[in-house]
């Protein structure tokens, strides 16, 4: 035990961890942690935060969310603080739709100053790559890995809105990304099978919102995983696999990490594929459109057993997308309507909800798939995603006896709605901090714009 006086003292909770949960006190000295020891061990601070009776997780790490739409990072970052998060690594690049025109490096820059001066948590930043970058990706990608950004993603579909890469296309970034250490992720779905099949529905005079999952079948996400995942082992590409929905896509993964290629290989799944069902699209209409799409309940049973075993190594929120003037006049258009919904706030308390208190995964299982794994897949462990000494101070006091309800009115994004209306959960943060600094203690919210750092991500290669 260290006999010198830390600035804070976290005492009386549970510390939790991906191996264990254990009655420790957490010191902080300097905006890191300076220690993790037994309870009542003596060691003195200048000030005492009680955590008794309630849980002290490592800061909440969401590694896919998108500040690109009515959300930017700014409004994004405050409501993730009050789901208990405390980084964020969005995906971001030179898109039109975005309102991101010209160069990827200057797109990137220009959305590094925007977190630096808006966001009141720390972030990184994966680089989304379309059509029109890939004439430059060789020159460009070396750049922007020195800036930080050392994740890349590509699109196996979208074709309509110029984001779909084809095979060849594919392979030029992987064999780029493998020598240079990065890590590859695509959004798998087949594109041209999918547009086929809307254009069908489309023909037929069939458009509404029951007709969204079949043009999106389980099959088109897992062939997609398929080929993606034998072109990387062609050339030995590191890939992520965000949003999977389905089990024959999990069943995909595990044959490839049978075979051993492409190595390593990470998989991720979001708060509301394991939580909600196709039968939101006849409840909500277009509102309830997102890509890929929400499936069957076999298919979240299937997501939680990969969670438990696993398969899926990270839970994130997939958060952004439109008001909801410019989706719900499209109920019974739902092939026109756009994509996307909220979830920054209500990721970890939904998932532990539904994880936890349903008995669906053990507590340490869960603080891995939403803290560790995700510092360690980009590159930001041990600095964050563990509560031991020399990591940055980062973490949540939860209460596990907090009762309350998700509704659009209390959510603090611009989006006017929430997929989990009505919802009760039991659990929330009562304490967040970063770096020391506390940013929410019992509903009052102290965070302040541009508090947030942008965090350079080491290469897969180099991190631990």
């Amino acid at each position: 035990m260290s006999n010198t006086v830390a600035d804070i003292a976290v005492t009386g909770g549970v510390v939790v961890n991906s191996r264990e949960m254990k009655q420790a006190d957490v010191y902080i000295s300097d905006g890191l942690v300076d220690g993790v020891e037994p309870a009542g061990s003596g060691r003195q601070a200048k000030k005492t935060i009680d955590a008794d009776g309630r849980l002290v997780l490592p800061g909440i790490i969401d590694a896919h969310l998108h500040p690109v739409y009515a959300d930017r990072i700014d409004t994004l970052s405050q409501a993730a603080v009050w789901g208990g998060i405390t980084t964020l690594v969005p995906y971001v690049g030179a898109v039109k739709a975005w309102g991101m025109e010209g160069g990827l490096v200057g797109a990137i820059d220009t959305f590094i100053e925007e977190g630096e001066t808006s966001s009141v948590i720390d972030f990184g930043y994966h680089c989304s790559l379309v059509g029109e970058n890939i004439e430059t990706i060789a020159e460009t990608m070396p750049k922007l890995i020195d800036a930080g950004v050392t994740s890349f993603k590509g699109f196996m579909t979208y074709a309509r809105r110029g984001m779909l890469l084809s095979d060849e296309e594919l392979l030029q970034v992987m064999e780029l990304v493998t020598e240079h250490g990065a890590l590859f992720a695509v959004h798998a779905e087949n594109g041209p099978l999918v547009d086929y099949l809307e254009d069908k529905f489309i023909a037929e005079g069939k458009e509404t919102p029951e007709y969204y999952l079949p043009s999106h079948p389980n099959i088109a996400e897992a062939e997609a995983v398929f080929r993606a995942l034998t072109l990387a082992s062609a050339v030995g590409c590191p890939m992520y696999l965000p949003h999977l929905t389905c089990k024959e896509s999990l069943e995909v993964v595990r044959l490839f990490r049978q075979w051993g290629a492409p190595s390593p290989l990470f998989a991720e799944t979001c708060t509301h594929f394991l939580t909600l069902t196709d039968a939101e699209m006849t409840r909500r209409g277009s509102l309830a459109k997102v890509g890929p799409p929400l499936r069957q309940q076999d298919d979240i049973e299937a997501l939680w057993q990969g969670v438990d075993e696993g398969t899926i190594d990270v839970v994130a929120s997939d958060s952004g997308g439109p008001m909801m003037e410019k989706k719900e006049p499209l109920f019974e258009k739902v092939f026109q309507a756009p994509f996307g919904f909220p979830g920054q706030e209500t990721m970890f308390t939904v998932t532990y909800d539904e994880g936890i208190n349903h008995g669906r995964v053990t507590l340490p299982r869960l603080v891995q798939v939403t803290t560790e794994n995700p510092a360690r897949i980009f590159g930001l462990y041990p600095q964050k995603g563990v509560l031991e000494k020399g990591s940055d101070a980062d973490l949540v006091i939860f209460d596990p006896s907090v009762r309350h309800k998700v509704e659009a009115a209390n959510q603090h994004v611009k989006i006017d709605y929430t997929m989990y209306e009505g919802r009760e959960c039991l659990g929330a943060p009562v304490l967040v901090m970063q770096r020391g600094k506390v940013l929410l203690e019992d509903g009052e919210f102290k965070a302040t714009p541009g508090q947030g750092k942008f965090l350079p991500r080491k290469l897969i290669s180099h991190s631990e």
